[in-house]
């Protein structure tokens, strides 16, 4: 099996232009997260750089019970690891397809849960720039942040 650092890489759960996601396991711990392997050669290639900085230093500065949590960064020589908080309920626009409706209760959750998390990103000066039903992961329960 795989294995950056100390983390063991399993399957790939998803592929990008740029990137794949795989799920990986803390060998310590035990802890699974999902891992999005970056190719340094395609985004210096693409000249997106600057932006993948953006897009971590970001990610390390927010924290929310909506949003994805960056755990840790990693790099090799040719590619950048980004420990990911693993989200297992799929995208919000599966289940749309599946359910074609959601029942009043089930929808209102849902925009909820957005609302609360762009909210806090724009209060930290954030815009999202891709909000999509394609970009939105379901299943993540954390606990209440206590402030």
């Amino acid at each position: 099996m795989p294995k950056v650092g100390k983390y063991e890489l399993g399957k790939t759960l998803g592929t990008g232009s740029f990137s794949k996601v795989k799920y990986a396991t803390d060998s310590e711990t035990g802890a699974v997260y999902a891992m999005k392997i970056v190719s340094k050669q395609l985004i210096k290639e693409q000249q997106l750089e600057t932006q993948l900085r953006k897009e971590i230093s970001i990610m390390k500065m927010l924290k929310h019970d909506n949003l994805i949590e960056l755990v840790e960064v990693l790099q090799t020589k040719s590619n950048i690891y980004m420990v990911l908080e693993l989200v297992t309920g799929g995208e919000l626009f599966g289940k749309i397809i599946t359910e074609k409706r959601f029942p009043e209760d089930t929808a209102r959750k849902y925009f909820q849960q957005i609302c609360s998390g762009l909210v806090y990103c724009h209060q930290n000066g954030v815009a999202h720039r891709d909000l999509k039903p394609e970009n939105l992961l379901l299943g993540l329960e954390k606990k209440k942040q206590k402030n």
